[in-house]
């Protein structure tokens, strides 16, 4: 089974916008599902191209939730959810229950996920607090003895550092789809995102990637009533960079920020510092050091790139996450190279 690529797929387009009304009629009649509500699209940054979509409805005689995956995966997140449960020796953690599935057709061009509604909430909220965080990397360190033992998604053949460059590649080509040109991206930005790249590819040589959640984030785990909290986006497990899932969660929490009201840089910068007080104290060694340093500088370098202009030009911090994400990237490329 190959790791899947969700943002490399942009590339490639995707036109299921304008099938949504029509595959929502289609698994209706094949399954029963009896859909409600729309409760999100899933899109590429700011695109309006969208690669899979939620409704919220009923399914014999439960609420439950339909999950469309329009662009077709490496593997299946189907696949990724029995496999999760299978090795699952955690007693807190779980993925949702899957109540019934559509497999991949290569005619209609979507598979279908029926699961379960999560009637819970969210261990991380934003703005968040040092409770809420707490909590989080108690359920990471959960998740990291008795959710990654048992990889079931294959290795790739390719190392950390052509990863690195392949997938800077493949976003760069991505900005300039979205934005040829940004008011906030400096052409100096381009020789610095280089100069991360080359400390990055260097800084990853002789290093393995590690079996990992790909989107361990703060909208992705919710607690049930009866205690139990469910991990969702499990399309990306995959072989990622070590710490990746470490700092994931605060990497798009930082850009999510700007969507509160009354936002202030001030406010961002204490939110950064109770993420990354508790993403440090997971460093018990110099080796974990540097590794969380070069996580945070390929996070920061692929939000210098792209993930820090997805917010509104027009929105009051935009200028100033960009900013931050600038200076972040030139003090961890310091760090990574002392």
């Amino acid at each position: 089974m190959v790791q899947n690529k969700i943002s490399h797929l942009f590339l490639k387009g995707s036109d299921l916008a304008e099938r949504e009304k029509e595959i929502l009629a289609d698994v209706s009649k094949r399954t029963g599902f009896a859909p409600k509500k729309l409760m999100d699209r899933s899109s590429w940054w700011t695109s309006e191209e969208i690669g899979a979509f939620r409704y919220v409805g009923e399914y014999r005689g439960k609420k439950a939730v339909l999950k469309i995956q329009g662009v077709k995966p490496n593997t299946s997140e189907i696949y990724m959810i029995k496999s999760f449960q299978k090795a699952n020796k955690s007693k807190i953690l779980r993925p949702p229950h899957l109540y019934y599935f559509l497999p991949w057709d290569d005619e209609k061009r979507y598979e279908a996920l029926i699961l379960e509604f999560i009637n819970g909430e969210k261990i991380v909220n934003c703005p968040t607090n040092g409770k809420e965080l707490d909590e989080f990397f108690n359920l990471y360190r959960e998740y990291k003895k008795n959710c990654c033992h048992s990889p079931w998604v294959d290795k790739p053949t390719f190392s950390l550092s052509e990863e690195i460059k392949i997938n800077f590649a493949k976003w760069r080509k991505a900005r300039l789809k979205l934005y040829l040109v940004h008011s906030f991206f400096r052409k100096e930005d381009e020789e610095l995102i280089d100069k991360a790249i080359s400390v990055l590819t260097k800084g990853y040589e002789g290093i393995k990637p590690r079996f990992q959640h790909g989107h361990f984030s703060a909208n992705d785990l919710y607690k049930t009533k009866n205690g139990e909290v469910v991990i969702l986006s499990n399309l990306y497990w995959s072989w990622k960079p070590p710490f990746y899932d470490a700092v994931f969660g605060q990497h798009w929490f930082i850009y999510h920020l700007s969507k509160l009201d009354n936002i202030n840089p001030e406010l961002i910068e204490n939110q950064r510092s109770l993420w990354l007080s508790e993403i440090n104290s997971l460093a018990k060694t110099e080796k974990d050091k540097k590794l969380l340093n070069l996580a945070l500088l390929e996070r920061a370098a692929a939000g210098l790139n792209l993930d820090a202009l997805s917010v509104d030009p027009k929105n009051p911090v935009a200028k100033y996450l960009v900013e931050a994400t600038r200076k972040q990237v030139h003090e961890l490329i310091k760090s990574c190279t002392m």
